[in-house]
């Protein structure tokens, strides 16, 4: 085994080391927190007890860590470059002629095959954690919230009324004001899960608080016989607390869904008539996720890189920190523009990675030819 060979194998396992324990520490850190959140605002509720609150933490804990991940890497970067300058390491090996890119090297590979770990892996089984805690808060809570999801089917929606439920499927949904839907069939239950109606029409459009549907067959159960009455009525009114803007904003979060079926459920929703642009802003952003984590080791490189004799170490790491968060807060700006529609969803994803790139290695570049 060469030095060359020695030294990179060294460096990536001290660039490894630096990121698992910011990974530890922000894990901890996390969980704390999402506790102390979950026992606030559910402390009046019948099943509230630890046990429940810790593993209701931990199933939502994987999907937390994914939106802070490119600062683990960040404060773990920071970290290994602080260690490599005041150990006297970066100066030794810049001392026999290792250059900047093959410092930076091993970090930036192990950076990347990460990311590409976290979309193929981690993601997929932190949605699925998020879509059990979910339905643990209910069935331990016993928060029932209003639901609307989409399926190859159509679309499925539960609404909670004051006598009990009702879920309704439809085959389409406009995705523009007024919210009017295709063929719906709603089922109507009562607060013993016992089915009271059933109600099909040819559409129902979303009014001010209520379902208009129109051409409706309506089929009521009777309690006495269990048998049905029929009747066809032109127009039924089901009410509803739902509006045109908010339907949307109910739909299923990105989140839940695996990086795996996103290209499915885009084309579903793409089919039934919905917009679709925060899941193809999300997919994009989980594809350019690698890249921003490594612009956030060549941010950390950038200030952490510098000679002792030019001083200012913890003006760097301040530096480090602070581009950081302004990286973070541009790409946070963009996911908005590209969910709005305002760009285009791999414009949006993309820029921010890729521009802080380019910085962090014309900055570096300079440096080393400085």
């Amino acid at each position: 085994m060469t030095l060359n060979t020695q030294l990179k194998k060294y460096l990536g396992q001290q660039f490894l080391i630096w990121i698992g324990g910011a990974f530890i520490f922000t894990t901890f850190i996390s969980l704390i927190f999402d506790i102390s959140e979950i026992a606030q605002t559910n402390s009046d509720q019948e099943a509230f007890h630890f046990l429940n609150i810790i593993l209701l933490s931990l199933m939502r804990l994987p999907n937390l860590l994914n939106e802070i991940l490119p600062f683990i890497f960040l404060f773990g970067a920071i970290g290994f470059f602080a260690k490599m300058r005041n150990s006297n390491e970066l100066i030794i090996a810049r001392a026999s002629g290792v250059s900047v890119w093959q410092f930076l090297a091993p970090g930036l590979l192990a950076t990347l095959l990460i990311g590409c770990l976290f979309i193929m892996l981690w993601q997929p089984i932190s949605s699925y954690l998020y879509t059990q805690s979910q339905e643990f808060k209910e069935s331990k809570f016993y928060e029932t919230d209003n639901k609307l999801k989409i399926s190859q089917n159509g679309l499925w929606l539960r609404e909670n009324t004051k006598d009990g439920y009702y879920i309704l499927h439809a085959k389409s949904i406009s995705g523009t004001p007024p919210i009017q839907l295709g063929h719906p069939v709603i089922m109507v239950f009562d607060k013993q899960n016992q089915l009271v109606s059933r109600m099909s029409a040819e559409k129902a459009i979303l009014s001010f608080q209520n379902w208009h549907l129109q051409d409706v067959l309506v089929q009521d159960v009777l309690v006495q016989d269990a048998s049905l009455e029929i009747s066809q009525k032109e127009n039924v009114y089901m009410p509803t607390k739902f509006e045109n803007d908010q339907i949307i904003d109910n739909f299923q979060s990105p989140t839940s869904i695996s990086f795996w079926n996103l290209q499915e459920f885009i084309k579903v929703s793409e089919a039934s008539g919905l917009p679709v642009n925060k899941y193809e802003m999300y997919f994009h952003l989980l594809l350019a996720r690698p890249l921003l984590m490594a612009a956030m080791v060549l941010i950390a490189a950038t200030f952490g890189l510098k000679h002792s004799r030019s001083g200012g170490f913890i003006s760097g790491i301040v530096l480090s920190v602070i581009c950081g968060f302004m990286l973070f807060i541009f790409a946070e700006l963009m996911k908005t523009l590209g969910e709005l529609a305002m760009l285009p969803p791999p414009m949006a994803a993309w820029t921010p990675g890729i521009m802080a790139s380019l910085i962090g290695i014309t900055l570096l570049l300079h440096r080393e030819d400085g």
